[in-house]
């Protein structure tokens, strides 16, 4: 079955004159904005956006440092190479390329926008890096709305709409990126909001706050379209909306997070109807583990755990895990040196999360045993 890369073999030559986004288009987008592309295209929305193509050129005759710190990074180096050299997407101008990452404010935050044909623009979000903000942000996300890169990403998208104020827009993002999209478009203002004609969310997570169940929410949900991947364990964290489409993956369990792996047919996914035993058990797990713990118990667990995992002193989860005998000593310490209300709120989580693992097993296996 084909992937992201077989589309652009078969539909590489069509402009979007000819052909419209699609969900595959959308998506790739959502990827490109993983890369951090901030040394070849303009941060200011107002700025002269530049060709896809040009860019990449000038990209690559960078440094090696540049290339993105993230899952799947040789992937997004070939996206962006073919994409340069595709007669659909070459030719496109990018603008607005944002990457921000501040400790202080525990946030991680990633942009850019795309100039399409025919009056459209699409504003894509980056998901989640490497770095140990980045985690932790995610985590926060379980007790907190918004996060700082929500708001950052409803900041991002009035400007870009104030911008280009006659244009439509589509929005979208993988993983982090898909809740930044929804959440942005739900909260963007009077001038932007009704020229939103689309919203993709791709394993993006949900919301801790009642998001879904607000008048914006409701008025654009029409427009918001959500994939997931059979055993996907991220769009079913926190309140989601049932309101998705189930795509076939040739990755296996938590890897299937990887969108290079969703598989493709024609301008759509590969859908099915039936998520893995693996997705059901991790999402019933999870829902309870997280209903069991109160937001201040989730915020004491967050705390304690990167409390613990910046001891190491490293920015990146990489980081640890290639230090990871040091590593190890610097979080054995660190643990034992945590305040006991943080220790204790960290052992305590440990023992629900073992606690509602078993719950489930039990379910199933009398579930079993009575059918």
């Amino acid at each position: 079955m084909s992937n992201m890369f077989d589309y652009l073999i078969w539909r590489g030559d069509l402009s979007f004159g000819n052909a419209p986004l699609c969900p595959i288009d959308a998506l790739i987008f959502s990827m490109l904005a993983y890369m951090d592309l901030r040394k070849v295209v303009p941060a200011d929305p107002g700025a002269e956006p530049v060709r896809l193509s040009d860019a990449v050129e000038k990209y690559f005759a960078l440094p090696g440092s540049h290339l993105p710190h993230v899952t799947g990074a040789s992937n997004h180096v070939k996206l962006l190479r073919k994409l340069s050299e595709s007669e659909r997407f070459g030719g496109l101008r990018l603008f607005g390329a944002k990457r921000q990452v501040n400790r202080s404010e525990n946030m991680q935050f990633g942009a850019i926008s795309v100039l399409l044909p025919g009056q459209n623009l699409f504003v894509a979000y980056q998901g989640t890096d490497d770095t140990l903000v980045g985690w932790k942000e995610d985590f926060m996300m379980s007790y907190e709305c918004p996060v700082p890169a929500q708001l950052s990403a409803v900041n991002y998208l009035n400007e870009v709409g104030a911008a280009y104020p006659m244009r439509r827009i589509f929005t979208g993002g993988h993983s982090k990126g898909g809740n930044l999209a929804t959440y942005a478009a739900v909260k963007s203002g009077p001038g932007v909001y009704p020229r939103i004609r689309g919203v993709y969310n791709n394993d993006g997570p949900g919301f801790c706050d009642g998001t879904l169940y607000t008048p914006e929410y409701r008025e654009m949900r029409d427009k918001i379209h959500t994939y997931m991947p059979q055993s996907s364990i991220v769009a079913v964290l926190l309140e989601h909306d049932w309101k998705h489409k189930i795509v076939v993956s040739n990755g296996t369990g938590i890897l299937q997070h990887d969108a290079y792996t969703w598989q493709v047919r024609g301008t759509e996914f590969a859908y099915t109807e039936k998520r893995t035993a693996f997705g059901e058990k991790t999402e019933a797990v999870l829902d309870r583990f997280i209903g069991a713990l109160s937001p201040e118990r989730k915020r004491m667990f967050c705390e304690a755990l990167f409390e613990i995992l910046e001891s190491t002193e490293k920015d990146t989860v990489s980081g640890i895990i290639r230090g990871k005998k040091q590593s190890l000593k610097q979080i054995m310490k660190a643990y034992g040196d945590l305040p006991d209300d943080l220790r204790g709120a960290l052992n305590d989580s440990v023992a629900e999360l073992k606690k509602s693992r078993k719950a489930v097993e039990k379910a199933e296996r009398l579930k079993k045993s009575g059918s």
